[in-house]
């Protein structure tokens, strides 16, 4: 599906408007001249424990989701990223949609859908979407190495030869191996973000990874230091994800194997 990522998910068709969906920097809006109009008794200031915070039912950023993904599909990188995401996924449909999940924003490959938390609004909120774009287009590489990865433990498992050295070492080329297309994928989407930026007027904070990539990380191995550094709360690094990933494929594969010489007989 040529340029097209997904179909909103369901729910009302059209929320309220409100101020932080606005996808176009609030820069480019033009400020009303003349002195400040007075303030009216009905005007005054709710008390504080009366004010709301934004809604999240998922229903209500059906309709956002939607505007987002077509006002950038006007930037030409970002037409792009989508049509290798929809691409990647045989041509089908990308559905967006708001679940409660751990991380702000998720690419689920199974079901071929973009997941947003609740709480992840305006112009954050097209920007996290848009990098999960990239997961999606570049989907195909992360199958493979989990499927290399799961072949390999086989073998080792079987007593041939695996390549990357002993469980430990393997289990580390595989969480770099991942977060090296999470790189390449968050360079990718600096570069649409920069653009869009430059000749659409979005706002800046879309460029999530920007300020990282032009002064904390400029290479890989900055990047996957980085990945590597513990979380203050949990104590995991966000490599350590992909090493949760590669424990479960070696238990799968000596299952897997386990199985096989059971019903053959093998001890």
């Amino acid at each position: 599906m040529p340029r097209g990522i997904f179909k909103a998910g369901s729910g009302p068709s059209l929320p309220p408007k409100r101020k932080h969906d606005e996808l176009t920097s609030p820069i480019r809006k033009p400020v009303a001249e003349g002195p400040p109009a007075k303030k009216q008794r009905t005007q005054e200031t709710l008390p504080q424990q009366q004010v709301q915070k934004p809604p999240t039912d998922p229903s209500m950023h059906a309709a956002y989701d939607k505007m987002a993904h077509e006002e950038m599909l006007k930037n030409p990188k970002y037409a792009a990223l989508a049509n290798d995401a929809s691409q990647a996924s045989d041509g089908k449909t990308l559905n967006v949609i708001t679940k409660d999940q751990v991380q702000g924003g998720m690419f689920y490959a199974g079901p071929k859908q973009i997941g947003l938390r609740p709480d992840l609004t305006g112009p954050k909120r097209a920007g996290v979407m848009a990098f999960e774009m990239t997961n999606a287009a570049q989907q195909k590489k992360f199958s493979k190495v989990t499927g290399d990865a799961f072949q390999n433990e086989v073998n080792a498992a079987l007593g041939k030869p695996a390549f990357g050295g002993d469980l430990n070492a393997r289990r580390e080329n595989f969480a770099k191996s991942m977060e090296r297309i999470e790189y390449d994928g968050i360079k990718r989407h600096h570069e649409v973000m920069k653009d869009g930026i430059q000749n659409q007027g979005w706002p800046k904070e879309m460029d999530r990874f920007g300020k990282r990539l032009e002064g904390a990380d400029p290479s890989f191995d900055s990047y996957w230091a980085r990945q590597n550094v513990p979380d203050a709360k949990t104590g995991k690094s966000h490599s350590d994800v992909y090493r949760t990933q590669f424990d479960n494929i070696h238990a799968k594969a000596q299952e897997l194997v386990a199985k096989s010489k059971q019903q053959q007989g093998i001890p």
